[in-house]
């Protein structure tokens, strides 16, 4: 019934835009090839990005001079005169939308007669990277509203009388080469989107018509996204952001706080930027933060008193962090990401792992929303907590029985649903993610947690009526898509849990043995490269692969001891595409091929001692592509019609053979 709710919005939608256009009649008109004139008449036009330029669009344009909106794709005014010309005779313009437009710079060479639209209420420039200076006669458009900036790269500064945009509402910068904001920027208190604070480089040494941070505290009604950058890191700077009083703008969602990169670290670093953050508390409301390149070492506790709101928060470049505030009780945090944090080695040291460990049931519930953790580029990164009352981390590798049983006093993500953890080699003890549902991802990581989640036990809060609920309380069960990369200590992979999982990558686990799949009756991609002990074809009693019943690829990549494809392959019936590259020992593609009879692709590469094809490739009848590079022996016989196995594969549509290149 949804589905059909769905198609009939659909078709009234398409129905109420037809009779739209019907009313309207000429007074909305797009000029494209296939439509080259306009009414005098016309109201709204917009002019196609591809049409010819022949057809001699400004022409055209003279003649609606009532318009009052011009959407702008194409380029094709032949000079600044032909332009200014154009917009000179549409003085009733409201909207005007001219990004990207200096990928043809010529006509954005005088913006003057912009200031002649006296009505205009929407003005886009935005990806005019060729443009380095607007017009001073922006500044008499006293109707504008909305002015859209962003990704102007050459732009390097506002026009000085800005603040005579009275009614200026939104001013979109971000991505600009702007490297200060003009004084009287705070007396446009109409303002509720301003994407981005370009913070002058020295506050000492500013430019003359620069301003300060302090032109913020005016503008209450910022609503949305704020991101400040270049902020410094020198005495002073603090005033000024205490100056902003972010804490009384109610309606800013989203605040990003970029420091400057350049100058020496030292440690008065440390004390200035604590101060500067300190001085940005934001409004409660706040949702969205994130912090790059701050050089304090720790954070300020509003982080966690205040922002019960928070739903994301981010940690960029921060080297000097040692921990952070305690986030566990913060009841709408969904996203944790850190990066780049080289002196953090543990998440939280504020002793919440005694409350936590104290009893088996926590008294409040441990990051009740949050759905992702991201941790990348941490070396040092030892554990989420360190104990106060005991000089032992939990999760010690003296003991394992003793750490697993100690594991399991500890709280779990309720809700997590992607874990992505890089680089964080020492990184041993994390709360447990039995919950996991869609993504987890381990590249140059420990596999310690993952082995303690899976081995834990969970006891339902009440009987399971029907065996499919009990399966609620498997740990990883829900989980669907799994990436392991260089993971040091994965010798084995317990899979009997993992019956959601839908995709499996391994990349260089370098003493990563056999691998049982037959539970993961679910999986559809499978992807094994670059593992040296990992021999997949030692199945002899056809179970390790036998449940594999919905693959539909597989890629098996530098795995030295393949000698030959898994018997049990054949049975995948629904196998779509299989890619076999440089397998150093298989020497046959088996005659049981042609059971795989949903097979599209097949590509082998750099299979030296492959010799030969199986007859069982004519019976390939939904094979679209072979794919054979770089194996010598191989594409001798598959040279066209004079090679032995030609005959076997020259009913596929598409054939790409590489030969090696001649000595």
């Amino acid at each position: 019934m949804d589905e059909f709710g769905n198609v009939i919005k659909c078709k009234m939608h398409d129905l109420m835009h037809d009779l739209a256009i019907s009313v309207a009649g000429s007074l909305i008109t797009t000029i494209d090839d296939k439509k080259r004139n306009i009414d005098e008449k016309a109201r709204h036009v917009s002019v196609a990005y591809n049409i010819n330029i022949s057809c001699g669009v400004p022409t055209l344009l003279c003649k609606a001079s009532r318009m009052r909106t011009l959407l702008y794709f194409g380029r094709h005014f032949k000079d600044n005169i032909d332009c200014e010309a154009t917009f000179s005779s549409s003085k009733f313009l409201r909207v005007l939308d001219l990004h990207d437009f200096s990928s043809y710079p010529l006509p954005l060479q005088n913006l003057s007669y912009i200031g002649k639209l006296k009505h205009l209420r929407y003005l886009d420039l935005s990806g005019n990277i060729g443009m380095k200076k607007l017009p001073d006669s922006l500044t008499s458009l006293q109707n504008l509203q909305t002015l859209i900036l962003s990704f102007c790269e050459s732009l390097k500064e506002l026009p000085r009388d800005i603040k005579k945009l009275v009614n200026l509402q939104h001013l979109e910068i971000d991505a600009c080469g702007l490297t200060y904001m003009p004084l009287g920027l705070g007396q446009l208190t109409n303002l509720r989107t301003l994407s981005t604070f370009y913070v002058h480089l020295d506050s000492h040494s500013r430019h003359s018509g620069s301003s300060g941070l302090q032109e913020l505290k005016g503008l209450n009604k910022l609503r949305g996204k704020l991101e400040i950058v270049n902020l410094g890191h020198e005495k002073g700077v603090a005033s000024e952001c205490k100056a902003a009083s972010l804490n009384e703008k109610q309606h800013l969602h989203t605040l990003n706080i970029r420091w400057s990169t350049k100058g020496d670290v030292d440690n008065s670093d440390v004390v200035e930027d604590e101060a500067s953050l300190n001085g940005f508390q934001p409004h409660p409301n706040l949702k969205n933060l994130s912090l790059r390149h701050y050089r304090g070492s720790k954070l300020p506790t509003w982080i966690s008193l205040l922002l019960t709101n928070l739903v994301t928060f981010r940690l960029l470049y921060c080297g000097k962090i040692q921990y952070l505030p305690s986030l566990s009780q913060l009841p709408s945090l969904k996203e944790l990401f850190l990066k780049d944090l080289e002196a953090i080695e543990y998440i939280s040291d504020d002793g919440e792992i005694n409350e936590f460990s104290s009893s088996s049931t926590a008294p409040t519930p441990f990051f009740p929303s949050l759905e992702s953790i991201f941790l990348i580029e941490c070396p040092n990164l030892k554990g989420w907590w360190r104990r106060r009352d005991s000089s032992v981390e939990v999760n010690s590798d003296s003991h394992n029985s003793v750490e697993i049983t100690e594991h399991r006093l500890l709280p779990s993500f309720p809700r997590l649903s992607k874990l992505y953890i890089r680089n964080c080699p020492m990184l041993t003890s994390m709360p447990m993610f039995p919950h996991l549902e869609e993504n987890l991802e381990l590249d140059k990581a420990s596999s310690k947690p993952l082995q303690q989640t899976m081995m834990m036990s969970i006891s339902p809060q009440s009987p399971p009526s029907t065996a499919t609920d009990s399966s609620l309380f498997t740990p990883l069960s829900k989980l669907k898509s799994i990436v392991f990369r260089s993971i040091e200590d994965l010798e084995t992979l317990p899979l009997q849990n993992l019956s959601s999982l839908m995709s499996l990558s391994i990349y260089r686990c370098q003493i990563l043995k056999p691998l049982s799949l037959q539970h993961l009756t679910a999986l559809r991609r499978l992807y094994l490269v670059d593992c040296p002990d990992l021999d997949i074809a030692n199945d002899e009693d056809g179970m390790q692969w036998q449940g594999l019943t919905s693959l539909l690829s597989i890629c098996f990549e530098v795995l030295p001891k393949l000698a030959s494809l898994p018997s049990v392959l054949q049975h995948a019936t629904t196998l779509q595409k299989l890619e076999i590259w440089d397998c150093e020992s298989l020497t046959a593609i088996p005659e049981w091929i042609h059971n795989c009879k949903s097979l599209q692709l097949l590509a082998i590469r750099e299979c030296s001692r492959l010799a030969s094809l199986p007859e069982g490739m004519r019976r390939l009848t939904s094979l679209q592509k072979l794919t054979i590079v770089n194996c010598p022996i191989l594409l001798q016989r598959c040279k066209r019609e004079t090679g032995e196995d030609w005959a076997k594969i020259a009913h596929i549509p598409e054939l790409d053979l590489r030969y090696p290149p001649q000595q």
